[in-house]
């Protein structure tokens, strides 16, 4: 049997399927910037396991506009337990449709609360708005969710599901913690029901790891099995074969060349020897096999230095093209106040190393947080205009919270987290120790619209939005015939003018967004920032990026008109492809 560490099984006890298939709805609510396409590896996951072990489980999406359809779809479905997984971006969604679902279903269904919400509020949730549910989970659910169906579908008893919390008559009961599967090896590929549904996407998602060695204060990640599981290393990853079977077979299946392989970091376990080896390891399995695809990471900059050039240089021959490093700070300062391993030197030298290699760098960022001063307001600015200065977005960024993330803690011990906020999870619900900066990092982000001011949430995409995935593709084309052709003289003379044409409308960006978020810096430090202020900048600045846009679509006509009439054929570097074949 597949084991977790402290004996959590994975495999069935009962078949879900006898006497009659058991029925499990896992709901995806799509809300907020964060989600840039439906297909969500965590329902996948769990779709996966229940299926395996006879159940029948439909997973099912829904924007904010489209709650009421997702509910009267999971009603015909007549469910016995329904799934849903919270997030900070979706939980004013969740609350809205759990309390929806049970006023249609009544109590004859069961629902089950998971995802990073849950497992750190744990009980508190009952009292935050999401008294509609029976039961939470906490931490990893394919286990856990198991033993759940097992125990309804054979009239089993609630407390033998493990990570749960649930009410009873006599209050809150709290099961047993176990960690979850050990051995990611042992789970089944994930659930494709998003993709079959839509036809295609530009990427697909794959996880090739979970947990995280770094301890950045923003973030909860990796404090998830230490917080669940206390002592349990916060890391696992699959076997390279395991990787690309995957890979693999969603090429064989459905035509996929794009990946987005979604770890914390691709590198772990910190970076060393160990981790290295194992992405080495993945790198030259896709190559051995013969797979033409390309795939996007996240690393830490620390983990990565000239010293690493021939092994980002494989990575690259592989299929990897864009890199995500949480850089998060351009001072010191911030990065301490982080806990940043690295250096603003080490984020500069991984940027350009990765860069040299063809890769495209993004990075998150934290522009705006409680502790702010105007210096190092300037310094992350001064930062962001030599390293990825287009990007208007990440001029603006405010720090956002998440339950169980140590920031949390800190900003209550100081009395600058706003009451409430573990019933609102409003990710901005703290206060600035100078008003003038959270006045500004509050207007400045009306740039994007009030949605987005307020918390973070996108009603309609501004252009500043749209270049962001626009770069990369633009971008990606250019990688993508470099590696096809990059090494025939014509070919690689008339990429290099596109890139250089492209980088002269960069620079232009750069430019309009360091003056912009200057001036309001300038405005914001003299206390003399205001709404009309900032709203005046907002149509000039769409027309700028929607210009630009243009502007480089009329190069890269231009450029592969150049390369097809040299005879070369740009057909193979698509970013999409369609399904060859659907799984039944």
């Amino acid at each position: 049997m597949s084991r977790g560490v402290d004996g959590g099984e994975l495999d069935p006890r009962r078949d879900l399927a006898s006497p009659r298939p058991l029925r499990v709805a896992l709901p995806i609510l799509l809300a907020g910037d964060l989600v840039l396409t439906s297909e969500h590896l965590g329902p996948a996951y769990l779709a996966a396991v229940l299926r395996r072990a006879g159940a029948r489980v439909a997973i099912d999406e829904a924007t904010a506009a489209t709650l009421d359809a997702l509910v009267d779809r999971i009603a015909a479905f007549a469910p016995d337990i329904v799934g849903i997984s919270l997030t900070m971006v979706s939980t004013d969604d969740a609350r809205a449709f759990g309390r929806a679902l049970r006023a249609r279903l009544g109590r004859g269904t069961f629902i089950v609360l998971g995802g990073p919400v849950a497992t750190y509020l744990g009980s508190d949730l009952f009292g935050a708005g999401f008294d509609f549910a029976d039961m939470l989970i906490r931490g990893e659910g394919e286990v856990p969710l198991l033993r759940l169906c097992e125990a309804i579908q054979g009239g089993g008893r609630l407390d033998g599901v493990p990570n749960a919390c649930f009410r009873s008559a006599e209050g809150i009961v709290e099961t047993k913690v176990v960690p979850g599967v050990a051995d990611l090896d042992a789970l089944p590929f994930p659930a494709r029901d998003q993709l079959e549904r839509h036809g295609r996407f530009s990427y697909l998602r794959v996880s090739t790891s979970r947990g995280c060695t770094a301890h950045c204060t923003f973030c909860n990640a990796p404090h998830t099995r230490n917080r669940i599981v206390p002592g349990i290393k916060p890391w696992r990853g699959c076997s390279a074969r395991r990787v690309v079977d995957e890979v693999e077979h969603l090429v064989a299946t459905y035509g996929a060349n794009t990946f987005d392989f979604v770890d914390s970091t691709f590198e772990d376990p910190g970076g060393g020897r160990i981790g290295k080896a194992r992405v080495r390891a993945i790198a030259e399995e896709i190559l051995s096999r013969g797979l033409d695809i390309y795939y996007n990471v996240c690393m830490q900059a620390r983990n990565w230095g000239a010293a690493d050039r021939d092994l980002i240089a494989l990575l690259r021959r592989s299929g990897l093209e864009k890199v995500l490093i949480g850089i998060e700070s351009g001072s010191a300062d911030g990065l301490a106040r982080w806990q940043k391993m690295s250096t603003v030197a080490e984020n500069e030298t991984a940027i350009a190393v990765l860069r040299e290699a063809g890769i495209y760098v993004a990075f998150g960022f934290i522009m705006f947080h409680p502790w702010s001063s105007f210096a190092e307001i300037r310094e992350n600015q001064d930062f962001l205009a030599r390293n990825l200065g287009q990007n208007l977005r990440r001029f603006t960024t405010r720090l956002e919270l998440y339950p169980g993330a140590e920031v949390v803690d800190q900003l209550e011990a100081e009395g600058l987290l706003l009451p409430g906020f573990r019933d609102s999870l409003n990710p901005f619900a703290y206060r600035y120790r100078d008003p003038r900066i959270e006045r500004f990092a509050s207007l400045v982000n009306g740039l994007y619209g009030s949605p987005y001011q307020d918390r973070g949430a996108i009603a309609a995409e501004p252009a500043v939005f749209r270049f962001e995935t626009y770069d990369i593709v633009l971008h990606n084309f250019i990688s993508r015939l470099k590696r096809l052709y990059g090494e025939e003289p014509r070919a690689g003379a008339i990429l290099d003018e596109f890139d250089a044409a492209a980088a002269g409308h960069f620079a232009e960006l750069a430019l309009y967004n360091r003056a912009l978020l200057g001036h309001l810096t300038d405005l914001a430090e003299r206390d003399r920032l205001d709404a009309a202020a900032v709203a005046s900048h907002v149509e000039p600045t769409e027309l700028l990026f929607r210009n630009i846009m243009t502007s480089l679509d009329r190069l890269k006509l231009l450029y592969g008109r150049q390369l097809r009439k040299a005879g070369y054929d740009l057909s193979p570097i698509s970013t999409a492809s369609p399904p060859r074949a659907m799984a039944g």
